[in-house]
């Protein structure tokens, strides 16, 4: 496989759609890098952000990195240089030096409600619905490209036994718990992670080859069981355990983004038909 060459990339992000800053953090994280869309967005020269302290680029939002969840979504507004602001969903992804990637997407202005109608308020993650959305859209650009796109069906096994011996909370809890750990594991902020009804995951990725797609499944599996969350009646041993699906295509031109999830579904299936605690790979019909 040919290495980019790095100035094409670096040309590449300084014109991505999205305004994107990495930041260092600290008692006051600072910007070391801006791109010139997320210049543009405060209406400042290039450099300006660069040095700067991420409090004075940000408002209405946490300014510090710890507080900003890797992988799911959040609504800030960015300080313009003529005083005015801009609404932005922010997505975060953790690089491999510590620093964070800040990804600033605006919304529109005719959708205010926008992120909190793509954001579950009890989990924090991306509703099923939005997944959805980006996915049908995700699909098409794949289609056109030749690109691999991801999904994961993720059960959490013998949640329901959970319930019958610790309650609702507590179990609202663990699985609030699962959804953090399974955002944080993202690679990409493209990457979206969906919490279905009761104790079931999405999580759709871009442009995986299909051999690290399972290994990232497999990696999901064993940082749930890290979490040592005692289950005294789980089939699979003494802590909470998960089951992946998980599906890696380049969209055919004839199929629609239905058949990527229904073959995450029967992969699922057949995860838990082994007993649970386990990963199975799947493929379109």
């Amino acid at each position: 496989m040919t290495t980019p060459d790095p100035a094409l990339l670096a040309e590449v992000l300084r014109h991505a759609l999205d305004g994107v800053a990495v930041v260092e953090g600290g008692d006051t994280p600072r910007v070391v890098y801006a791109n010139a869309t997320l210049a543009g967005l405060l209406r400042q020269p290039e450099q300006w952000p660069v040095g700067r302290a991420l409090g004075e680029i940000e408002i209405e939002a946490p300014a510090d990195p710890n507080a900003t969840t890797v992988g799911i979504g959040q609504r800030v507004r960015l300080r313009r240089a003529d005083g005015t602001t801009i609404e932005c969903e922010r997505w975060a992804m953790l690089l491999p030096d510590a620093r964070l990637a800040l990804h600033y997407r605006p919304l529109p202005r005719s959708a205010p409600g926008a992120l909190a109608a793509a954001v579950d308020r009890s989990s924090g993650l991306s509703t099923p619905e939005h997944l959805m959305e980006v996915l049908r859209r995700d699909w098409s650009i794949a289609q056109r490209d030749g690109r691999t796109l991801t999904l994961m069906h993720i059960d959490v096994d013998g949640c329901r036994d959970y319930l019958e011996v610790f309650g609702r909370s507590a179990t609202d809890n663990v699985l609030r718990q699962v959804g953090r750990t399974i955002a944080s594991a993202m690679r990409r902020t493209s990457d979206i992670v969906a919490r279905l009804a009761n104790d079931e995951f999405l999580l759709l990725g871009v442009s995986m080859e299909e051999g690290r797609a399972r290994e990232h499944a497999e990696q999901i599996a064993g940082r749930i069981r890290a979490l040592a969350i005692h289950h005294p009646r789980s089939r699979t041993g003494r802590y909470l355990t998960v089951s992946i699906g998980v599906v890696t295509v380049v969209p055919p031109r004839d199929r629609g983004s239905d058949a990527l999830i229904e073959a995450a579904q029967r992969s699922l299936v057949a995860a838990k038909e082994r007993g649970g605690n386990s990963v199975v790979s799947g493929a379109l019909e």
